[in-house]
């Protein structure tokens, strides 16, 4: 490679400096250069000779050009593809493709008025103000020819900006994983056009989401779903701290200072987990940042993802969304400080406790009405259809996996649903003797009522 005509006069003049033939203070006005710089270029010269004059970026792509296209090319596609992501979660889907810092990101964005969905109040307000102003402004001229004014707008139009929650990150004074587990639901409009519940599930100490579980309503069912993967992947916790609904906890009416049993807090007492309720968020701050979390980042990767049913929701949320959440804002396990209780139950086990059960009893046939209809308990082994006496007190289990079971006297049996029988209708009377007047009633002469009424007359 050559040199240009600045590189060859740099050249020239060191060359005489090196060959005493001009000094270093001439060679220094000559090229506005420090004696600091000239004993550079000297050594250079003896060093790398003409070639240590190229410069170096010489061929190369200017980096500011090169960023630049970097730049539109990132703008594109969070305004195409992920414009209802915040800039934090879209950075990571781009920060290995491309090499770009997320500060210059965030700041090429705000000169192109592009703000996260979730930005401050200010940041929000200063938005709202400069997009109502250019859309004035582009109605009034009707220019057509300003397309990145007519996208800005476009983007202005189909989104909803939401005032970023400031919430503090408290230090927990929980060491140990599974001192306090907190469980919440979250509506949202999470996929598709219906409104459904999100159940999960977080440790205090670790800020680990356990779980997570989707239904179109905030039931038992779901809890139950979240607390069976808790057992069968982490272990038994030591407490579960929830809200006051009545899924958890109800109040007996007849005795204020009386509480009732719910189903999943029978389950709770079977397996010695401490059941805490509030009315208080801050209390549970932490499964409450997490909806948060979730709310910014879930909802715009499902649509991303084009999922709109609640089967694919669900497969998505524990394989992918949830540990990739984990790993980014949750803390080690220390196996050494946990006490969540290591969980001897096998599958089967836990089919039959996370379940719902209620006292019935059994009829005459050996049969036990639920729900409008009748079943027999079954022998597991045999198959057999098991008898037992009139009005024996039994509990039928709905299980986890939605079979119904019966328990009677510390005996589990499978229950077998049979044909609802018919009522037994007596026959009516003929019409003719229907019919008939009703005859007065006289009593007759020794009725005590007679006597009675003849003792008060004789007096008179």
């Amino acid at each position: 490679m050559e040199l240009n005509e600045k590189e060859q006069k740099k050249y020239e003049i060191i060359e005489k400096v090196v060959n005493n033939e001009i000094s270093k203070k001439d060679a220094e006005n000559q090229l506005s250069l420090s004696r600091k710089q000239i004993n550079r270029l000297i050594t250079i010269f003896k060093e790398q000779g003409k070639k240590g004059f190229i410069h170096k970026s010489r061929g190369k792509t200017n980096p500011n050009k090169k960023a630049s296209n970097i730049i539109s090319e990132i703008k594109e596609l969070y305004i195409n593809e992920y414009y209802d992501y915040n800039l934090e979660a879209f950075y990571e889907v781009i920060e290995n493709q491309y090499n770009i810092s997320y500060s210059t990101m965030y700041n090429e964005f705000l000169k192109d008025d592009i703000v996260s969905p979730i930005a401050h109040k200010k940041t929000i307000k200063l938005y709202n103000e400069k997009m109502q102003t250019a859309i004035a402004t582009f109605n009034k001229n009707n220019d057509e020819t300003d397309e990145l004014l007519e996208i800005k707008i476009e983007l202005f139009k189909t989104r909803k900006l939401e005032q970023e929650k400031a919430y503090i990150r408290r230090s927990s004074n929980l060491l140990a994983f599974g001192q306090e587990v907190q469980m919440d639901a979250c509506s949202k409009l999470w996929f598709g056009n219906i409104v459904s519940f999100l159940h999960l599930a977080v440790d205090k100490a670790t800020k680990k989401v356990l779980f997570g579980w989707f239904e179109y309503e905030e039931i038992t069912r779901g809890y139950f779903v979240v607390l069976f993967h808790i057992l069968l992947n982490y272990g038994i916790p030591y407490k579960i701290k929830t809200d006051n609904r009545s899924t958890f906890s109800t109040n007996n009416k007849k005795d204020k200072n009386k509480f009732n049993v719910t189903q999943f807090g029978r389950i709770c007492e079977y397996l010695g987990i401490l059941l805490d309720t509030t009315s208080n968020a801050v209390s549970k701050a932490n499964v409450e940042r997490e909806n948060g979390t979730f709310k910014n980042r879930l909802i715009a990767e499902l649509r991303h993802e084009n999922i709109t049913d609640i089967d694919s929701a669900n497969e998505y949320l524990n394989k992918v969304f949830i540990p990739k959440v984990n790993k980014k804002f949750s803390y080690d396990i220390n196996e050494e400080n946990s006490v969540m209780k290591v969980n001897d139950y096998n599958y089967d086990d836990l089919n039959l406790i996370i379940s719902e059960r209620y006292t019935r009893i059994i009829d005459n046939a050996s049969s036990i009405s639920f729900y409008g209809k009748y079943y027999v308990p079954v022998d597991n082994d045999t198959g057999e259809i098991m008898t037992y006496k009139h009005r024996t007190e039994c509990t039928v289990i709905i299980a986890y996996d939605s079979t119904y079971w019966c328990e009677i006297e510390g005996t589990y049996y499978r229950l077998c649903e049979i044909p609802k029988r018919e009522k037994i209708i007596k026959p009516k009377e003929d019409e003719q003797t229907s019919n008939f007047p009703k005859q007065k009633y006289i009593p007759p002469v020794n009725h005590p009522w007679r006597k009675d009424m003849k003792k008060f007359f004789n007096k008179k």
